[in-house]
């Protein structure tokens, strides 16, 4: 089905530029795809400028070990499955939004659960026509 066509005058008359369609799944090039992604709706702002609210983030289920900085799906008990760039601390895990707004989460190393890592952040993709 088709959305929207773009269109721009020209010498011969119109010259179309692009179709756009709509899409219910994300396509991951087959170059990069992996056994283990799982692709996941993100809502919400915590995570703005980075991974905007509405867009799919990809996730390496295979990748759940911890590494300080980078970005990983967790499903939090009191918070549900979220996103966050998690850091190793002597005593637990602080778990940091991108928005600086958006308050930062300390996690004892008591209160961790490995099964708590959904994994590891591959990419996130929005779409900006909608």
């Amino acid at each position: 089905m088709e959305v929207s066509v773009s269109t721009v005058k020209g010498e011969g008359g119109h010259m179309e530029l692009a179709k756009f369609e709509p899409m219910d799944t994300t396509v991951i090039p087959t170059e990069v795809y992996r056994e283990g992604f799982i692709v996941i709706h993100n809502k919400g702002d915590s995570m703005e400028k980075l991974i905007m609210d509405g867009s799919k983030v990809v996730v390496d289920t295979t990748s759940t070990v911890i590494v300080s900085g980078s970005i990983y799906a967790l499903r939090i008990p009191w918070e549900g499955c979220i996103l966050r760039e998690c850091y190793s601390e002597p005593h637990g895990l602080l778990l940091r939004p991108y928005n600086r707004n958006c308050p930062l989460t300390k996690l004892n190393w008591d209160e961790f659960d490995p099964d708590m890592v959904i994994g590891k952040v591959f990419c996130s993709v929005i779409n900006v026509f909608r």
